[in-house]
Parts: C-alpha cells; structure tokens; sequence
C-alpha cells in the first residue's frame, strides 16, 4: 500500500511539474507581445509534458 501511495505522489508532483513548465513557457510567450488565449496555454502545457517526456526517457 504505501508503494501505491508514493507511485500516485510521484505521479502527482509529475503534472504539477509540468504545470508549472508550462505557465513558465506561457509568461515567455507573451510577454513577447503574443496575445495569450486558452489554446496557447493548452499548447504550452503540451508542449512542457512533451519536453518532460523527452528528459524523462532519455538515455544520458
């Protein structure tokens, strides 16, 4: 049980991870002069869950 409980914290702290890239990325993006809208924040999450990925199965 208590493997069950740190597998969904580590799974839990993933995603807020990857939130917080993803509002990161979104701030950077327009605060180039980019208007923000709801797609682009979908995309910036996306596009940080991807890039987590990548680092995550990477082989170095």
């Amino acid at each position: 049980m208590g493997n069950l409980v740190s597998e969904i914290l580590l799974r839990l702290a993933k995603v807020g991870l990857v939130t917080v890239l993803g509002a990161i990325l979104y701030v950077v993006i327009t605060a180039t002069g980019t208007p923000g809208s709801a797609v682009l924040e979908l995309l910036c999450w996306v596009a940080a869950a991807a890039f987590w990925l990548l680092i995550e199965t990477s082989p170095l």
